[in-house]
């Protein structure tokens, strides 16, 4: 296989990309020939080191290769072969207005109800959780003794109080948090699989 052969198969096979990408393709290998030339190569032996056109384009295309489009065999005008318009995937319009209306009514649903309920129910864990800073009591105690040495007894039995109390909270801000970032994930996830039209999700 010679330069032109090479260049008129490469130019076939490529056909499903787009056509400056063909061109930008085409040119580094007619650039290949010429630097091979130039060290003294037969065109038969570049063609032999660049590889086969099928298979060169096997890698270059992937998933968009199909063998049939371009077989020898076929019946078909190998210069028939899909081009890149014509393997674009077609644009369904009804789906991209569906969507269209779909994230209006979303938008609309999350600003005037779901994101002010959901910034009740975090500021709900807010709450839990800065009580839970009540168990910080005997370290208020202790510095009331060290700095001002001061300590009475109902002030033990009230930091002792405290911190259990402080304790409980804590334990509670950690269950809620968990249940209100479960139910914040379900619900994102919710609104993607209602843009991608899987509303049984």
């Amino acid at each position: 296989m010679n330069r032109q052969q090479f260049m008129q198969a490469m130019e076939v096979v490529l056909r499903p990309m787009d056509r400056l990408e063909r061109a930008e393709l085409l040119a580094d290998y007619a650039q290949k020939f010429t630097l091979g030339l130039r060290e003294g190569k037969s065109e038969e032996d570049i063609t032999r080191e660049l590889g086969h056109p099928e298979e060169i384009a096997r890698k270059v295309l992937g998933e968009r290769y199909n063998a049939n489009a371009y077989s020898h065999t076929s019946d078909r005008d190998p210069f028939d072969g899909p081009t890149f318009r014509e393997m674009k995937p077609h644009v369904n319009h009804n789906r991209a207005t569906r969507n269209f209306f779909v994230g209006i009514g979303l938008i609309f649903l999350n600003l005037t109800l779901m994101i002010p309920i959901g910034l009740s129910l975090w500021s709900v864990w807010l709450t839990i959780a800065s009580l839970s800073l009540l168990a910080l009591a005997p370290v208020a105690a202790a510095f009331d003794y060290l700095y001002l040495n001061h300590l009475e007894t109902t002030e033990i039995f009230v930091a002792i109080g405290l911190f259990g109390i402080g304790i409980l909270f804590a334990l509670a801000s950690k269950f809620v948090f968990i249940a209100f970032k479960n139910v914040t994930l379900h619900y994102i996830r919710w609104n993607i699989n209602v843009m991608k039209g899987d509303v049984s999700a």
